[in-house]
């Protein structure tokens, strides 16, 4: 053998090599975390507000799970459990009434954990002038309402609902008009000064009202009517998936996230504290969930 013929396959031999080590490298990265989060959770938001929440998101999720990611809030809840059930998502970020009704049509969809917010829990609240003679929700019918920007999605289902009970046309019909305030001080503002008959808001709104803005509520409003607790929303995934060590990755990551100050600033977003565990119970709060708000009649 020439010494040429030596020299190409022994360079012929180090190509091979080196594909391989690029291919086992190239295997052994992880692909980027799909996460599906239910559009609700962002309704009424601007676009660039949207965009600022989900790049925060994707900056923590790297800096407390060593994982690269990207979220996604165009899609309803049934389409993101669709999503997981398909695997064209890892996770799926849902209201608990929202997972309630997903995972009585996609058994295989589990709870991974929950996002508290320690202060309250969540509800929804009919306001009225203290001055109102309104007894109940009857009183209000044919009235002016207020519902702001920035209410959650559970206040907005608790509206529906309670109105759906007295009149099935819903609350276009039911109150003479609805307002929409750019924001739950400027309507509870309104609603001191007379302007509109009774405002919803939800239990962070009434809670910064209430603190910044104390007095005022304890002269003019009273609650008219307020909601039992929503269970936590929650972060679920497909049974089976993703895989046990990226799975325990995300979890173990996001526990810890109210740890670091990208994490504390990324959960005020969200009007978030912490993520947990899945209760004891929790299977049984969705259960009652689901019983006080059946999942719309096209989506059974």
């Amino acid at each position: 053998m020439s010494w040429k013929t030596t020299i190409v396959m022994r360079g012929g031999m180090t190509l091979l090599v080196s594909l391989a080590i690029v291919n086992v490298e190239a295997a052994s990265q992880t692909a980027p975390i799909r996460i599906g989060m239910a559009k609700s959770f962002l309704f009424e938001q601007p676009k660039s507000f949207v965009d600022i929440a989900a790049d925060e998101f994707k900056e923590v999720l790297k800096k407390v799970t060593g994982l690269d990611g990207a979220l996604d809030s165009k899609f309803g809840a049934f389409e993101v459990a669709d999503k997981l059930q398909s695997k064209q998502l890892d996770f799926g970020v849902f209201h608990a009434h929202e997972f309630a009704w997903v995972q009585k049509k996609y058994p295989e969809l589990q709870p991974l954990l929950i996002a508290v917010n320690k202060n309250h829990a969540e509800r929804g609240y009919l306001i009225v002038h203290m001055n109102s003679t309104a007894k109940s929700l009857d009183g209000l019918r044919g009235k002016k309402l207020d519902v702001p920007v920035g209410n959650s999605e559970p206040s907005r289902l608790f509206l529906e609902k309670i109105v759906a009970e007295r009149d099935p046309k819903g609350v276009t019909t039911f109150f003479a008009s609805t307002a929409k305030s750019a924001s739950t001080a400027d309507a509870l503002d309104d609603l001191a000064r007379g302007k509109v008959d009774a405002v919803l808001v939800n239990a962070t709104g009434l809670e910064f009202y209430k603190d910044v803005k104390g007095p005022v509520f304890a002269k003019n409003m009273r609650i008219l009517q307020q909601s039992d607790p929503f269970p936590p929303a929650v972060i679920a995934h497909r049974k089976g998936l993703p895989a046990e060590a990226t799975l325990t990755q995300f979890r173990d990551g996001l526990l810890k996230a109210h740890t670091i100050p990208l994490g504390r600033e990324m959960m005020k977003t969200w009007n978030v504290d912490a993520f947990e565990g899945i209760p004891a119970d929790y299977a049984m709060q969705i259960s009652d969930v689901l019983k006080a708000y059946p999942a719309p009649k096209a989506e059974k």
